[in-house]
């Protein structure tokens, strides 16, 4: 995506729009239409799209600051100084020029193990609650149930390790012993370090099953990789930590991907020819699949063969169903959903 594409007087602005969604990064484009020159060489409808995602998120954004203020200072009351993760990060420490261009869904904040009682009791206490079923949550998830509480923006996520997945790569205790303490509005949080906030990035698209699965990425972690990028020192740290670990070809592939897509922040990379490969590779297949339909009918096929060649009762229900109208109609739409879905 680019100004270039967004005026070719051919362009498919909606794709594009639909795209932009995709990778979470429409309200960025708002900064094509703060110029007035780029602004007047757009379609006024398109220009008054950008524009009203941008204040409404904006707005979101400024509300979702109130509610983690509010957090904060309950937590702050019991001597918790909760370590900001994901996007709560970016709503305090102005990574972003504009902190209406970072979208975000819910708050995720970390708390050590051993006081994550303790804050679900005292945000319980002033209303928040569970919004899905406690006894039934995996034991081993990434973070607690989300709570909710009537009337705010967003759930509140609490974690207790950054990458669960791979404590080594990025351990907690560790986290917050480096992370700096700010001010937010009289309430004291903690930011994660910028050695620390890289794992998360990258260990998103790593671990997180559906962009595992599919070989897809968020424009927005990319972007937002490369500028942390701009503090090589946290990066060399960071490589020096997955050396010799069997993440480390992905950590520098994320990193490549990065500097390859935003060489003005991140030009310092030294990278092997099979890592640059698998790069070109992971991008030509955004350009070539831009909305994921082969890489998720793939990975459906798969999963699929996966099972019949390991389950004898997989087999068996194939069998027996492969007939049935109803079974054939059902695959169809499941395979319908997979290649209209966004």
């Amino acid at each position: 995506m680019s100004t270039t594409a967004l005026l070719d007087p051919a362009a498919d602005l909606v794709g594009f729009a639909r795209l932009a969604g995709r990778h979470c990064v429409t309200p960025m484009l708002a900064a094509c239409i703060a110029d007035p020159e780029l602004r007047q060489r757009l379609p006024e409808d398109f220009s008054l799209y950008l524009e009203f995602v941008h204040t409404e998120n904006s707005r979101r954004n400024h509300t979702l600051r109130l509610q983690l203020r509010d957090i904060a200072s309950h937590l702050n009351e019991i001597v918790i100084e909760p370590l900001l993760l994901k996007g709560a990060i970016r709503l305090v420490d102005g990574l972003y020029r504009d902190p209406g261009w970072r979208f975000m869904r819910d708050l995720d904040l970390l708390v050590r193990w051993d006081r994550l009682s303790d804050a679900v009791a005292r945000l319980t206490s002033v209303g928040y609650s569970f919004t899905q079923d406690a006894a039934s949550w995996p034991e081993h998830h990434k973070h607690l149930p989300p709570l909710g509480r009537a009337g705010e923006a967003a759930v509140i996520e609490i974690h207790s390790d950054l990458v669960s997945e791979r404590q080594e790569l990025c351990p907690a205790e560790q986290a917050l012993a480096r992370s700096r303490l700010v001010d937010l509005d009289g309430t004291r949080v903690r930011i994660p370090d910028t050695v620390d906030q890289l794992p998360q990035l990258i260990g998103h698209a790593r671990f997180d099953g559906y962009l595992r699965r599919s070989g897809m990425f968020l424009l927005r972690s990319v972007f937002e990789t490369a500028l942390l990028c701009r503090d090589e020192a946290a990066v060399g740290k960071l490589l020096a930590r997955a050396a010799g670990t069997d993440l480390a070809r992905c950590v520098r592939v994320r990193l490549g991907l990065a500097a390859h897509l935003f060489p003005d922040y991140v030009g310092f990379l030294d990278a092997s020819l099979s890592e640059r490969l698998q790069v070109r590779a992971l991008t030509a297949m955004e350009r070539f699949d831009e909305n994921g339909r082969w890489r998720r009918l793939v990975w459906f096929a798969r999963l699929r063969a996966g099972k019949l060649l390991t389950s004898r009762a997989a087999r068996e229900h194939l069998a027996s169903n492969i007939l049935s109208l109803d079974y054939r109609q059902r695959g169809a739409a499941r395979l319908r959903r997979l290649w209209t879905s966004h």
